[in-house]
């Protein structure tokens, strides 16, 4: 799952992403949630365990680099994967109508996936979106958000047999201030 993440942080820091939530299985058992703040990324939410922290330089696909944060838990033996990642584009890459923005990294994140669901959505008036899509082995709920030059986005990927349990509790737990 490690190098799974690896590539799809890649893709995704590099591209973005981000989706709707996933039902919860009933008599599935939740993790306990443990509050997790960042104050360089100005942002809390619950994850399901103590997240692993790490940073990746990328380059943007019209040139240049941006550095991702993120913050991750992994469960159910690196089956289930819960992810916040944020970067700050420089100059005036990702400027523009942030439903566009948003789009775009979308559209590159789901390449070679099927997109199962997708709409703008927002957190107390910060743009965002959300979809959820599927390749042959894993499932990807995502949301991303774009305030000013800054992308945040919460990944949950899971496979069939081991289904992600506290999909709602996580996306809607993240504030950021």
């Amino acid at each position: 799952m490690r190098k799974l993440l690896s590539g799809l942080t890649y893709a995704l820091l590099v591209i973005a992403a981000a989706g709707l939530l996933h039902a919860q299985v009933p008599g599935a058992a939740a993790p306990a949630l443990q509050s997790f703040s960042s104050p360089q990324g100005r942002f809390s939410i619950l994850f399901p365990g103590t997240p692993i922290q790490d940073t990746q330089t990328v380059n943007l696909k019209n040139g240049g680099t941006t550095i991702l944060y993120q913050a991750s838990v992994e469960l159910e033996s690196g089956n289930v994967a819960y992810m916040v990642i944020y970067n700050d584009y420089p100059g005036t890459y990702g400027t523009g109508d942030p439903q566009t923005v948003l789009a775009g990294t979308r559209d590159g994140a789901v390449s070679g996936k099927t997109l199962l669901t997708d709409a703008p959505i927002s957190l107390n008036g910060v743009p965002g979106r959300a979809f959820t899509a599927k390749d042959d082995t894993w499932n990807y709920t995502v949301r991303q958000y774009l305030k000013g030059q800054r992308l945040y986005q919460l990944i949950i990927v899971y496979n069939n047999a081991h289904p992600a349990t506290v999909t709602d509790q996580f996306v809607n737990s993240f504030a950021i201030w």
